[in-house]
Formats: C-alpha cells, structure tokens, sequence
C-alpha cells in the first residue's frame, strides 16, 4: 500500500490489492483520528483507551474533558500544552467606606486552586489610589478585595469595574 502524499503515513489502497472495505476504512479512520486532537473524559479513559495499537506516538494530542486542558504526547509522557486562564470584570460599589468587596464567581471550575491577579483603575474619583487584591480563592470563586490608601479616607463607590485574571499552570 502507498501512503498520503502529506507523508503523514496515512496508507491508501492502490488499485491491484484485494477488496476489503473494512481495511481500507480502518487505514483511514485510523490515519486522521492519529493526527486528530482525541478527546477523553479523564486520564483514567485516555489511559484505557491508548494501549496496544492505539498507544500513543511523538506528536498526537488530545483533551481532557474533567481538566478542559490539551495535552501533547511527547517521547514517553503527556505534557499540557497552555495555562487555563479565564478572565472578566467585576462591579464594585459601596457607601462611606474605606474598603469594598464582593464575590467573584468563575464561569466554570478550576480542577486545582488558580493564580488570581486584579485590577483596579484608580487614577480618578472615588477610588484614587485605592489597591485591589484577590483572597478566598478556591476552584471556583475568589472574592474581591478594594482598600483605601488611607484608613480615614471614607468613600463611596458606584459599579466601580475591577478586572481579574485566574490562571492554572
């Protein structure tokens, strides 16, 4: 049998050798899915699944749907390939104070505790000089934390937006 003109060893059925639909079917599903990004439940699954013929060579990919990461198979182990991030703003506001906070939800779980990092811009207003921080991080939700540079400086605040970023290495 002759292979792909990509050289991606896909192997194509020439014209002398026998009929077999099932065999010329199973060289080209087998071809893509290899070079495809496989999706599995969990690392339980993906372990079940590639072994014997199916085991996984230099270079294939795929994604595990419990940890929402891909993955790259590289010489003899699974290595992830990005950081999960998400990312969104939240609107704080309050009435004579000199700290604000507020409950952040994320739009779906962390499968392990994440990096928080936020923002306020408080060049004017209300919030001059106010700092923001994250505390309470879990895998999903974190609260927002807003302070005065100065505990006698008493504020108020309306929808003031800080913006967050959460990653998972």
């Amino acid at each position: 049998m002759s292979t792909d003109i990509f050289g991606q060893g896909v192997n194509i059925a020439e014209l002398l050798d026998a009929p077999n639909a099932e065999v010329l079917a199973g060289n080209i599903v087998n071809g893509v899915l290899a070079r495809s990004i496989l999706v599995f439940a969990s690392v339980s699954e993906r372990s079940a699944t590639m072994t014997g013929a199916a085991a996984p060579v230099e270079g294939m990919h795929c994604y595990l749907k419990d940890t929402k990461r891909l993955y790259q198979y590289q010489g003899s182990a699974w290595r992830q390939v990005s950081s999960l991030t998400q990312q969104g703003t939240a609107n704080l506001s309050w009435s004579n104070a000199n700290q604000a906070t507020l409950n952040v939800n994320f739009p779906f779980a962390f499968s392990a505790t994440p990096n928080v990092f936020t923002n306020i811009n408080s060049g004017n207003g209300a919030v001059a000089r106010w700092s923001s921080r994250a505390y309470n991080i879990n895998t999903t939700s974190f609260t927002v934390f807003l302070t005065a540079p100065d505990a006698a400086i008493l504020t108020s605040g309306s929808t003031i937006p800080v913006q967050w970023f959460a990653s998972l290495n």
